[in-house]
């Protein structure tokens, strides 16, 4: 199959940058929901008869807000990223048909979703994308393995919230689970920040123009 032509990303970027930014404002506003239920459960474990269980119950129904916020702010970016991802894929395989790209397709999708491979199959394809798209065909520096190593704590950290609030069964564990989700929200918002910075930077990469003669001439296939 002959690569497609290659077709504008700038918009796409746009959108996912949009997108991100946006789950990154919810984030941000989730922490200081995270910041009042901790301090109002604490009020609680402190003082049980004097402390104001309204107060609480409703601090807890806007932290389970927030969560489904977050949720669905993170899937519209995902969505989002994977539109742009799969442009930038093919834009890459008809820019230089030389570089290999190590995943087929329907990994852009899959790799973030499958257990174990989602620790290094996306960054695989994002470096791929890169070198592609680098019209000296240089593989992506410090700035992508910063954004993966972020990316993948912050994801550890949302977790390690997911499993204590599932399995909360004292205000204590939910207590707990708030200060994670303050404690990881750095490295949340570092990896967000980040992701835009490597997704307008291939966006970038592929506008560049080329070099008159490619530095290979063999086209490398791929696993599907």
């Amino acid at each position: 199959m002959h690569p497609q032509p290659v077709r504008p990303a700038r918009g796409l970027a746009v959108v996912a940058t949009i997108a991100i930014a946006f789950n990154l404002l919810i984030e941000a506003a989730a922490v200081f929901v995270s910041l009042d239920l901790y301090q109002k459960i604490g009020e609680v474990l402190a003082s049980p008869l004097d402390a104001d269980v309204a107060e609480v119950t409703e601090s807890a129904s806007l932290y389970d807000f927030t969560g489904i916020l977050q949720a669905g702010t993170l899937l519209l970016a995902g969505v989002c990223y994977w539109i742009w991802l799969f442009r930038v894929r093919a834009n890459a395989e008809a820019l230089a048909p030389y570089v290999k790209q190590r995943l087929g397709r329907p990994w852009l999708v899959f790799a973030w979703i499958v257990p174990i491979v989602s620790f290094w199959f996306p960054k695989q394809i994002v470096d791929d994308v890169w070198t592609a798209s680098d019209p000296q065909n240089r593989k992506p520096g410090g700035l992508a393995m910063t954004w993966w190593i972020t990316w993948v704590l912050a994801v550890f950290g949302s977790n390690l919230v997911a499993r204590g609030l599932i399995g909360a069964a004292e205000l204590s564990d939910v207590r707990n689970a708030a200060l994670v989700e303050m404690l990881f929200f750095p490295l949340t918002l570092l990896a967000g920040v980040l992701a835009i910075v490597v997704l307008n930077r291939i966006t970038s990469l592929q506008a560049l123009p080329r070099p008159v003669a490619p530095p290979h001439a063999v086209p490398q296939q791929y696993p599907h």
